[in-house]
């Protein structure tokens, strides 16, 4: 989550984060377990903003936890994000445990329309046969895996017959060489229709949404490692054109200029 965060710094100087990673059992389909937890003083807020996250995560959120249209205590299954970023607003004393799927991976435990949850977020009693909000959990990630693990695996997950397929294209979207829809269709020996229904089956996204995501995504790698390239360069080098479209795809991705976030990253 923190990776993810816009201002990470300014996050955790006001609230704790945590991961675990799920039993071995589990870790093909969960990425990783999280948790944040905080006590703002009264009167006291943080907006917390985290850009374009494409995974299912599903949450158990006790206290001050604010977003739009909903707030307060449950568990929530919430979509792919395609709008740029997902924001929620803390307050008080509270806290949220997380499950993050891998892109995918919510498919072993319920054959839901993905593209139907994009940028929403549903009560997680739609999609499980026992609500996670009456599940006991310690407040941080590690002090609840077990319990997670054990929650997880008595839903008995079965693995999509498709899946392995999906992670085949998915690891060839993660090369930078990648740079348009046509090069990945011919990679994997799909058309645009098979390779759209692909996509959305297991993400919610389309596959180009998801290529100018991991190409930004690269282009945030550069910049953060120091890439001697100037922006023009890294651009073209990237698969884009024309510096507009970058700028704009870029924004659209991290919620911030390239020059803006180059100078924010030296």
């Amino acid at each position: 989550m923190v990776g993810h965060v816009l201002r990470p710094e300014e996050f955790l100087a006001r609230a704790s984060y945590d991961s675990a990673a799920p039993d071995e059992r589990l870790s093909r389909w969960v990425e990783r377990y999280w948790s944040v937890t905080w006590s703002l003083e009264d009167g006291a807020s943080h907006h917390v903003a985290t850009l374009d996250e494409p995974a299912v995560n599903l949450t158990v959120e006790r206290g001050g936890v604010q977003r739009s249209g909903m707030d307060g205590d449950g568990a929530w299954i919430t979509g792919p994000v395609a709008a740029g970023r997902f924001d929620v607003t803390l307050t008080g004393t509270g806290s949220v445990i997380g499950v993050k799927f891998r892109l995918g991976g919510t498919t072993a435990f319920r054959a839901a329309d993905l593209a139907a949850l994009r940028d929403r977020t549903v009560p997680a009693a739609e999609w499980f046969d026992v609500d996670p909000a009456a599940v006991v959990l310690e407040p941080t990630a590690t002090e609840a895996a077990e319990v997670l693990d054990d929650y997880l695996l008595a839903r008995e997950p079965r693995e999509d017959p498709g899946f392995d397929g999906f992670l085949a294209v998915l690891e060839m979207l993660a090369d930078p060489e990648v740079t348009g829809t046509g090069e990945l269709e011919r990679r994997a020996g799909m058309g645009t229709r098979s390779l759209q229904r692909l996509f959305e089956r297991f993400v919610g996204l389309g596959p180009k949404r998801m290529l100018v995501r991991a190409r930004v995504m690269d282009a945030v790698a550069a910049f953060d490692s120091g890439d001697p390239r100037d922006v023009v360069d890294l651009a073209h080098d990237l698969g884009w054109f024309d510096q507009p479209h970058f700028i704009r795809d870029f924004r659209a991705i991290t919620g911030e200029t390239p020059a803006r976030y180059a100078r924010r990253r030296g």
